[in-house]
């Protein structure tokens, strides 16, 4: 797979070339969260507005009550709920976009503790308070209000209860064919599961485990004596596992941030397309339906402007078309700038659509 060329080549030359579109991918995903969290914070989205009912009510609020409070007393349950989740929203996505910045560099350095260390609070925690938001608002609200010491306690949730809090985030999102809830628990939390990221993110944290899973070894301390020149991270499914969960987590405040303020659709959709085709074609094996649909769709504008060719895309070059809108002629080898997005924004999509 070609990097898709969003990252100055310097930064990566630490990590092999094979995993620089997987990266990348990361990084975008990342990327992507933050502008979504900075679009919303401009149009203040998360903000609610309502008129007061009588001079009584304007006595009350100018008493020096809090909003939340006054709102709770004043019958507008749905609003104080509103006003919560939004807030907490934008203040957790924010949270967990440092850490996962910082932990995407430390794999460019090759910091592998510090890399699973910054991710293990927004890819665990963070996921568990974000899918019982996406998932049951008002269950979500009440606890929050009531019992926000418990939000990640996993022990709540019973035997198989993050499994269906997932499977319920997941249907409740647009986009979500390529996530699958019982891959997303075995990665994330499943400790039996040797080539999850969850053994990776406690080994990382602490320097001595007991659990059978991951005891640490006689002579050893975790991690403090790992070679840093050694490729296993790299080389296997440590970054398809990554973007997995970066994935869900894209979709979901998507999902959150329709609920905040009405969404433009086909902004949407040219979200939704960008991230889960990019995750297609770096992750499944065989065809890539996504690139069919754009062989076919853009069919009359897949034309080289240097030598005349036809462009046929193919599944290696498709991530950076997604991302990078850049399309190569095989033909003359010129790299061109293709408005995919802008394209993408004219056509009435109902790819994501539910039940489509």
């Amino acid at each position: 797979m070609k990097p898709i060329g969003i990252i100055e080549p310097d930064r990566l030359k630490l990590i092999p070339r094979d995993t620089h579109a997987a990266h990348e991918f990361c990084f975008h995903l990342h990327d992507t969260m933050g502008r979504i969290l900075v679009q919303m914070e401009r149009k203040r989205a998360g903000d609610i507005s309502f008129n007061l009912a009588s001079e009584e009510e304007a006595r009350l609020l100018q008493s020096g009550i809090h909003p939340l409070d006054f709102l709770s007393q004043t019958g507008r349950s749905e609003l104080e709920r509103r006003a919560v989740v939004n807030h907490v929203t934008n203040a957790l996505y924010a949270d967990m976009l440092h850490f996962i910045y910082e932990a995407l560099r430390a794999l460019e350095k090759r910091k592998f503790t510090v890399a699973f260390a910054l991710l293990r609070k927004p890819l665990t925690e963070g996921l568990l308070v974000v899918c019982q938001a996406c998932a049951n608002e008002a269950d979500f609200f009440d606890n929050l209000k009531t019992n926000a010491a418990n939000l990640t306690k996993k022990k709540r949730f019973g035997t198989d209860g993050i499994q269906r809090l997932i499977e319920s985030a997941v249907g409740a999102c647009r986009g979500t064919e390529c996530i699958n809830p019982e891959t997303i628990n075995s990665l994330v939390f499943d400790r039996d599961n040797s080539d999850g990221l969850a053994n990776l993110f406690d080994k990382a944290l602490h320097l001595a485990t007991g659990a059978p899973q991951l005891r640490t070894e006689n002579y050893n301390i975790n991690f403090i004596f790992k070679d840093p020149t050694d490729d296993d991270i790299y080389t296997g499914s440590t970054y398809q596992q990554i973007a997995t969960v970066l994935l869900f987590l894209n979709l979901m405040q998507i999902e959150l941030y329709s609920r905040m303020h009405e969404p433009n659709r086909q902004h949407e959709n040219w979200l939704l397309f960008t991230a889960t085709a990019t995750f297609q074609t770096l992750f499944s094996s065989g065809r890539s339906s996504m690139v069919r649909f754009v062989n076919q769709n853009f069919k009359e504008f897949l034309e080289c402007p240097t030598c005349g060719s036809s462009i046929n895309l193919r599944k290696a070059e498709a991530p950076r078309l997604f991302i990078g809108e850049t399309l190569e002629c095989r033909a003359c080898e010129t790299v061109q700038h293709f408005p995919f997005g802008w394209l993408l924004h004219k056509l009435e999509l109902d790819l994501f659509d539910r039940g489509s």
